[in-house]
């Protein structure tokens, strides 16, 4: 009992220490409450969801591609800062990052096979509904591979920001926990989002994941053309234009950090 109370002191303490990860994992219980309220509220209109009609009126699509467009949003932002994480644990960071390849390459090139992966399955998903379950979906391929690939480009930035900031704390990232909390509570992944407060809307407008989930759904359930969510993928493209260098930059920021420190192989 003795030697179990040790390892449970050992806990306490770990879990203290690193105490940005222990805000956030609140944090991320209360909010999770507060999301599923939501979706209650949502849910209890009835068999009719006049919200829903922009997206094609079916509740099982809106749900299946907003719980994908998550699924894809995790790998996005967490693609660099896992693959940081893993070579920390081999210890094989401090060799990658010296050789004689640019720091843009070793980043790109390290979340392409994640993002390739989440492209397939997010593309088998989408099979399975459509010709499996029998669910109405009318796609509109060009328009959603291009929201696609915009969205992949506008996260990756953020992704890179989370890089370097995990290079710095090694555990607790704000940076991915905010996005990742913030999109399944105000981007409309599980209830649309005129059903949240008109002050928790204003947030849901700020959010890049808003635009991308609002244009992929109406590119996978209503057919909508290029035209149509242009002003999205435009509102993406600048997003774009913005968080990738300035995700270098804080990449670049905190691995010249952890260098100076020398804990840039520390985990």
């Amino acid at each position: 009992m003795f030697k179990l109370y040790l390892f449970l002191k050992r806990f306490i303490v770990t879990m203290v220490s690193y105490k940005t990860a222990l805000v956030l994992g609140i944090l991320s219980g209360f909010i999770g409450l507060l999301q599923f309220s939501f979706m209650g509220k949502f849910l209890t209109d009835g068999n009719s969801f006049p919200a829903l009609e922009q997206y094609g009126g079916n509740l099982l699509s809106y749900l299946i591609i907003g719980t994908a467009f998550t699924s894809f949003l995790g790998v996005s932002l967490s693609s660099f800062q896992g693959t940081i994480r893993a070579e920390q644990q081999m210890g094989t960071l401090e060799f990658l990052l010296m050789s004689n390849t640019r720091l843009e390459l070793i980043l790109s090139y390290s979340g392409l096979m994640n993002f390739l992966q989440a492209l397939l399955n997010v593309a088998i998903l989408l099979i399975v509904v459509i010709f499996v379950f029998d669910i109405p979906m009318e796609v509109n391929i060009p328009a959603a591979a291009l929201t696609m690939l915009l969205t992949i480009i506008s996260l990756s930035g953020i992704g890179m920001m989370s890089a370097g900031i995990i290079i710095m704390t090694k555990v607790g990232d704000p940076i991915t926990w905010i996005f990742t909390t913030l999109t399944g509570l105000f981007s409309g992944v599980l209830f649309p989002v005129e059903y949240l407060p008109p002050q928790l809307q204003a947030i849901s407008m700020v959010l890049p994941t808003t635009y991308a989930l609002d244009a992929l759904r109406r590119a996978l359930s209503n057919n909508a053309s290029m035209f149509e969510i242009a002003p999205q993928l435009l509102l993406l493209g600048g997003i774009a234009m913005v968080t990738v260098p300035l995700g270098f930059a804080i990449f670049k920021m905190g691995y010249n950090r952890a260098r100076k420190v020398g804990s840039l192989a520390q985990y």
